[in-house]
């Protein structure tokens, strides 16, 4: 039999079955208008939609309440552990954030790419307190995958070169010229007949601390990014890795392209050796550096980017988005002034970028941030989650590794923490599980067994405390129900 056929059905036990979704809703208790709703999704979804892949069977989210609460169609509540994928940071219901769209709307709500006053304002807010003490330059889009297009094509084009260096396990979108920088099977392998495989990517290892790829056995957090930083600093100095010629000091390379953290495979945060390492090598190297903040951003990490955390690092490019408009489309690419004027205009476009509307929302939205000072929050909130947290982890040996910064929260669940065998289905279960008893968590993770937690940095402290209580509840049943002692 042709291998063809061993790949084609591979892939098709990709495609879940609409039938088992439903049956799915039922045993975990949805309500009837939900599962009303449900059927009717998907007639009209496609199943390649994200949704059906971070559920047994997705939940049907209707409205938002204040502080960290999602209802659902048939008005059961749920403590909100995602924020929309890190976008409602400064929570739901903002009023002054909707004045400020309706004022706006009934001014201009979109023309084509021109100027007007609401952009200049919100590219001025945006030089000013993104990292580096040099004369900046913004270049807008709708989406993360659109900043990080920009930022791929500004610096092949303003170095000559072609290669950019990413991390394995870093997401920058999921666009034909992102799919390259985002390593994960189910986005390469769902493109198809090409890969996303670009030959001007070459990718390094992240120290992901709890399994260190460079070096199993180090001893700490810091020697395995020493590790880690010693390959990328190897494959840079020595001439046929291709990279780099040591003797002419030419080099193919234009750019780093790095999630400080990373955050669709886990909300895994880096050594703090790890950072200031790549970027003294991108300096030494004349390499641009340029940085993925589109969740790591907007103060989620306790700072307002997750590379303040180091002093001294200042990113030539930084892409952001998410949070930026509290839920509206947007997002921007802000670099050096020379490195973003080095092409000519119309060089890249999209239609509805740097819009009126989109531009008030986030000029407001800044505005809350800076006021509220919802990073020395979120660094509060942050450090009560993660010793609550951290204290479960006494109780239950389910829970393997926990890490974090600010409201920026990975934990990791294994069946063993001697052996660190990924409690894969066990994650998997305790997601629906959650969802049932009133809570939404993102199931993320190398192996599939790690919950990425990004609530709204406005979440109150019993809510937290009611968080905590439930994961207490779920991690014990877990643990009965598969055996882990």
């Amino acid at each position: 039999m042709p291998k063809i056929i061993d790949t084609i059905e591979s892939k098709l036990k990709m495609i879940p079955d609409p039938k088992k979704i439903l049956e799915n809703a039922e045993k975990w208790g949805f309500g009837p208008r939900s599962i009303e709703l449900l059927k009717r999704a998907l007639e009209v979804e496609s199943l390649g939609a994200m949704p059906f892949s971070m559920y047994d069977a997705p939940p049907i989210v209707e409205e938002a309440v204040e502080d960290a609460i999602i209802i659902d169609a048939d008005g059961r509540r749920y403590i909100d552990m995602m924020a929309g994928f890190a976008v409602s940071n400064v929570g739901h219901h903002r009023k002054e954030v909707l004045a400020a769209i309706i004022e706006q709307f009934n001014k201009l709500v979109q023309y084509s790419e021109m100027l007007s006053e609401v952009r200049i304002k919100l590219g001025e807010k945006l030089v000013e307190i993104t990292p580096g003490k040099f004369k900046k330059k913004v270049f807008y889009g709708l989406s993360g995958s659109d900043a990080v297009e920009v930022a791929i094509k500004i610096a092949r084009y303003y170095t000559g070169r072609p290669i950019i260096i990413t991390q394995w396990g870093d997401y920058h979108g999921r666009t034909i010229g992102t799919v390259p920088f985002t390593t994960s099977f189910s986005t390469w392998s769902q493109n198809y007949p090409i890969m996303g495989a670009d030959i001007g990517v070459v990718r390094i290892p992240f120290p992901y601390c709890y399994r260190c790829p460079c070096n199993p056995k180090a001893d700490s957090c810091e020697e395995c990014a020493e590790d880690c930083l010693h390959l990328v600093d190897y494959m840079l100095s020595h001439t046929y890795y291709g990279l780099r010629d040591p003797f002419s000091k030419s080099t193919n390379v234009a750019a780093f392209l790095i999630e400080p953290y990373q955050s669709a495979a886990g909300y895994m945060v880096a050594p703090d050796n790890w950072l200031p390492g790549l970027y003294k090598i991108a300096r030494e190297y004349d390499i641009l550096f340029m940085v993925d903040e589109i969740q790591t951003g907007w103060a989620r990490t306790g700072r307002m980017w997750a590379v303040d955390h180091y002093p001294g690092v200042e990113p030539d490019v930084i892409m952001v988005a998410k949070s930026i408009a509290n839920g509206l489309p947007f997002s921007a690419t802000i670099g050096r002034a020379e490195v973003m004027d080095s092409w000519g205009p119309g060089a890249h476009s999209s239609t509805f970028a740097g819009y009126m509307l989109g531009c008030a929302a986030a000029l407001k939205t800044i505005e809350i941030m800076e006021r509220e000072n919802l990073a020395y929050l979120a660094q509060v909130k942050g450090e009560k989650f993660l010793k609550g947290l951290q204290d479960l982890m006494q109780e239950h040996p389910i829970l393997g590794y926990v890490e974090g910064k600010g409201l920026y929260i990975g934990v990791e669940f294994v069946k063993d923490r001697n052996s660190k065998k990924p409690a894969t289905e066990e994650t998997k279960w305790m997601t629906m599980r959650l969802l049932q008893k009133g809570m939404l968590v993102k199931r993320a993770g190398y192996l599939g067994n790690r919950f990425a937690l990004s609530p709204p940095l406005v979440i109150r402290d019993e809510t937290i405390d009611k968080a905590l209580e439930i994961f207490d509840e779920v991690f014990t049943e877990a643990e009965e129900k598969f055996n882990i002692k």
